[in-house]
């Protein structure tokens, strides 16, 4: 299974951690209406049914910007859109550079972390941590959108542990009014504040010097940022003076507003419960049969997770079963990946990635085959590992709920 090239080592001593200030491109609310109509979830959160319901919401709708369309040439079209419409002024530039605080609510969790350019770093630093493989399509799509529109449109998602001194600041921006505020379509509610300040920026830059983040969300977005920065920055330029040595970013504290980890499960077509059987068998891998779904979930979540035995929820739609197998290291998805997709003869191709049980069931009833649900990691796994130098497969983990992107976006010629 394809994933980018591992980074080549980068020389020590480390760099420190930098999340800086810039020009944050904005929709105008007077000229787009209410700015609910025009946020969306992540590009590769969405459905047909979720583009068509945000595009009907408004045609100014961020949807518009970071998706491509087969019937356009790749993106081209999105630069032209983004063109107009700042010239209509639907986005502007604020006029100066901020950090940004940004404050959502969704499904009972409040969120709050910084938004800025992240001064990139490679994998060998230890500064930025990546925890999941990718694979070169989405990275390939991602690097053509940011090269042809020159625009970080969405952040990617960085998580750590803060500090008391950094919360204490990020506090004292939020006791101001919000720059904007508004509910989204599916109730959830989103705030988004500005500092200046000098001294503000520089005790937050001072605080987030030493930090140590891993990528939450957005390991292809991060993958283009660097070729990116490989490809279009100045070789004789000094070290972060180039645009494309930073890349948009949202920060979360985890020991302030934590973000939840959830499942990411897996459909596999062309693979029947017979065919598991049988392969259980010759393995001596453990599936057993349930009455029903409402059981076998209430027995697969509320089961015990031994450091001895991985445990997956396997339906075909109709029945449903409990596979259990030795755990041989990792997390449940690499137990899956590395050894028990390998001994099925799955290849990727095969592979559908789900975010919820009915999202990947909905998946078999088109296409028959096997819907797997995959336990997620703890937060402690997933630092664990990437700590270590080590990486998940792809999708092993689902940082919720997520942030909304169009809150504020980065144009590289805005400077």
């Amino acid at each position: 299974m394809s994933s980018e090239p591992a980074p080549s080592p980068v020389p020590s001593p480390r760099r420190d951690f930098r999340l800086a200030p810039f020009r944050g491109l904005r929709f105008e609310p007077d000229v787009v209406g209410d700015l609910c109509t025009v946020i969306s979830p992540p590009y590769d959160m969405l459905d047909a049914e979720t583009v068509r319901r945000l595009e009907q919401a408004n045609n100014h709708n961020i949807v518009r910007l970071i998706l491509s369309r087969r019937f356009e040439r790749p993106y081209l079209a999105v630069r032209q859109r983004l063109e107009t419409w700042r010239s209509a002024s639907a986005l502007l530039p604020d006029s100066g550079a901020s950090l940004y605080v940004y404050e959502y609510t969704a499904d009972g969790v409040t969120v709050r972390g910084l938004i800025g350019v992240a001064a990139l770093r490679e994998e060998a630093e230890r500064v930025i941590l990546p925890h999941e493989d990718v694979m070169p399509g989405p990275v390939d799509d991602r690097t053509v959108l940011m090269r042809t529109t020159r625009t970080n449109l969405e952040p990617i998602l960085l998580v750590h542990q803060g500090s008391a001194a950094l919360r204490a600041l990020i506090a004292q921006i939020v006791a101001g009014a919000p720059l904007a505020e508004t509910s989204a379509l599916d109730t959830s509610t989103h705030r988004l504040w500005s500092t200046d300040d000098p001294a503000c920026l520089a005790a937050i830059a001072e605080a987030l010097a030493p930090s140590q983040v891993l990528i939450a969300d957005g390991h292809h977005r991060y993958a283009a940022y660097l070729r990116l920065q490989h490809q279009q920055r100045d070789p004789a330029a000094p070290p972060e003076s180039s645009p494309w040595d930073f890349g948009l970013a949202m920060l979360v504290d985890q020991d302030d507003h934590p973000l939840r980890v959830g499942p990411i499960h897996r459909s596999i077509s062309a693979l029947t419960l017979a065919d598991l059987q049988e392969l259980c068998e010759s393995s001596g891998d453990r599936l057993d049969s349930s009455p029903d779904r409402a059981t076998a979930v209430r027995d697969w979540e509320q089961g015990p997770s031994t450091p001895s035995e991985a445990c997956f929820l396997v339906s075909d739609g109709e029945s449903w079963a409990l596979l259990r197998t030795p755990h041989t290291g990792g997390v449940d998805a690499s137990v899956l990946h590395e050894r028990l997709l390998e001994e099925w003869h799955v290849t990727e191709a095969q592979v559908g990635y789900h975010h919820s049980i009915d999202q990947g069931l909905h998946t078999i009833r088109r296409q028959p085959g096997l819907f797997v649900g995959v336990r997620p990691p703890s937060l402690a796994q997933v630092m664990a590992t990437s700590a270590q130098g080590r990486r998940l497969p792809r999708k092993s983990t689902s940082f919720a709920p997520k942030p909304r992107m169009g809150m504020v976006m980065r144009d590289l010629r805005d400077v």
